[in-house]
C-alpha cells in the first residue's frame, strides 16, 4: 500500500512535466526581455520623414545632448570633409533623418546656448562639425535619398545642453 502512495500516476509526471516547462520558458522569455533591454541602445529622440513638401518652410527638431562617447569612435575618423569629428555622444543616435528624395541642397544648423558639435552618418558617408559660423555646427549640401543617423555632441563628456536643428532646403 506504501509504494502505491509513493508512485505518481502518469497524470502526475504529464502535469509536473508541463508545468516544469511552462515554467522554463517563462523564465527563459523573461530574462531574454531583461537582456535586449539592457543591451540595446534606446530609440533616437526622433524619427523625422523629410520630402520637398516637408521643407517647404524650414522644419525644427528639438533635442539633449549628452554622452561620453567621443564622436571620433562613432565616426571612426578624426576629420571629414565638413569638418573635425569633436565632442562627445551616445552611441544612439539623437535623431534618425528619412530622406524620401535627393536634395539639390539641404542644411542642418545646430542652436544651443551651448558649444555642440555634430555627426551624420548615412549611405553616403559620414560628416562632422563643430563651430561652422559660430560655436554652433552646421552641415550642408547635396544629400541622397535614404536614412541618416544624427548625433549632437556636448564639446565635454556628460554634460546635457539643450538645442534645436533647424532643417532648411535653401
Amino acid at each position: 500500500m506504501i509504494s502505491a502512495i509513493l508512485k505518481p500516476s502518469y497524470w502526475q509526471i504529464y502535469k509536473h512535466f508541463i508545468l516544469t516547462k511552462a515554467h522554463a520558458l517563462a523564465h527563459s522569455l523573461w530574462w531574454a526581455i531583461v537582456v535586449s533591454f539592457y543591451s540595446y541602445p534606446a530609440l533616437p529622440q526622433s524619427v523625422v520623414n523629410i520630402n520637398h513638401q516637408t521643407l517647404a518652410k524650414p522644419l525644427t527638431i528639438m533635442g539633449t545632448s549628452e554622452g561620453n562617447v567621443k564622436a571620433q569612435k562613432i565616426a571612426r575618423t578624426e576629420n571629414t570633409a565638413t569638418g573635425y569629428c569633436d565632442g562627445y555622444v551616445n552611441t544612439r543616435p539623437n535623431h534618425v533623418l528619412k530622406l524620401e528624395s535627393f536634395f539639390e541642397f539641404l542644411r542642418l544648423e545646430v542652436q544651443s546656448s551651448a558649444d555642440t558639435t555634430i555627426l551624420v552618418g548615412g549611405g553616403g558617408g559620414v560628416w562632422c562639425n563643430d563651430d561652422a559660423a559660430s560655436a554652433n555646427p552646421m552641415i550642408e549640401g547635396q544629400w541622397q535619398a535614404g536614412l541618416y543617423k544624427v548625433w549632437v555632441g556636448s564639446y565635454q563628456a556628460n554634460t546635457s545642453h539643450r538645442y534645436q536643428i533647424k532643417i532648411s532646403g535653401r
